[in-house]
């Protein structure tokens, strides 16, 4: 017999709703107000997100945070909260293929800045 707990014992992780979010992620929100919302749900164990109380289980993120870092880093929102792309602006689900990728890294190439940005060497196994 196993000493370990079972832990398939019916109990499903809660669904993320829109209601569960931060409410400044239902509307457009800049750079900063995203880098707040990380900042403000940060929870460096598990038990309840000290933004919004939401239980954080393992150590996962409470959707909140996940949303913000998403829209920060423009990446498609995790596939757990890939149902509320309807309801945050500017979120996106599913994956990004490689020529989106390439794509983004062409235009953000092509943004001027302060220096000469060396030459990109194409990445491992890249043939462009």
């Amino acid at each position: 017999m196993s000493t370990r707990p079972d832990t398939d014992c019916g109990v499903r992780d809660p669904v993320a709703q829109p209601d569960d979010l931060d409410p400044r992620l239902l509307s457009p929100t800049g750079r900063t107000e995203r880098l707040r919302i990380v900042v403000e749900h940060y929870n460096p164990t598990a038990g309840r997100c000290p933004g919004c109380g939401w239980p954080v289980p393992r150590r996962q993120e409470c959707p909140s945070r996940q949303v913000a870092l998403a829209l920060l880093e423009n990446r498609p929102l995790p596939a757990r909260l890939a149902h509320l792309t309807d309801v945050v602006p500017g979120a996106r689900a599913g994956r990004d293929s490689a020529a989106d990728r390439d794509r983004r890294r062409d235009e953000l190439d092509a943004m001027p800045g302060l220096f000469a940005a060396p030459a990109r060497t194409p990445e491992h196994g890249d043939t462009r």
